[in-house]
C-alpha cells in the first residue's frame, strides 16, 4: 500500500511538497532548491516514530511526528482524516 498526502513541512517556513506513506515509512518530498537536501527527501520509518499528535496552525490541520532521535517534524496535511486513517492503518503507535 502507497498512498500519497498534499503537505507542507513546517520548518524555516512553510515548505509545500508530498507525504508518502508505505508499509515500513513515511517519507517527505519536494523539489525545492532553497531546502536543505536533508529535508528534501525526508524518509521517517515508522518504527523510529514515538508520537503523532495533531494541532492547529491559524485555521489548518498539522500533525507533529516525533522521532526516537529527539526530533520533531511539524506537517501541515490537507488532508486530516484520510493521514490519521491510513497511520492507524500501518499500526504507527502513539497516534493521538
Amino acid at each position: 500500500m502507497k498512498k500519497v498526502f498534499i503537505v507542507s513541512l513546517c520548518r524555516e517556513g512553510i515548505l509545500g511538497g508530498g507525504l508518502f506513506a508505505d508499509s515500513d515509512k513515511l517519507t517527505y518530498r519536494t523539489n525545492k532548491l532553497t531546502v536543505s537536501p536533508r529535508f528534501r527527501n525526508l524518509e521517517m520509518p515508522l518504527t523510529d516514530i514515538t508520537e503523532v499528535s495533531r494541532g492547529r496552525m491559524l485555521f489548518l490541520p498539522t500533525f507533529t511526528i516525533k522521532m526516537k532521535n529527539n526530533e520533531d517534524h511539524k506537517f501541515i496535511v490537507f488532508s486530516p482524516n484520510a493521514f490519521l486513517k491510513t497511520l492507524n492503518e500501518l499500526g504507527v503507535k502513539g497516534v493521538m
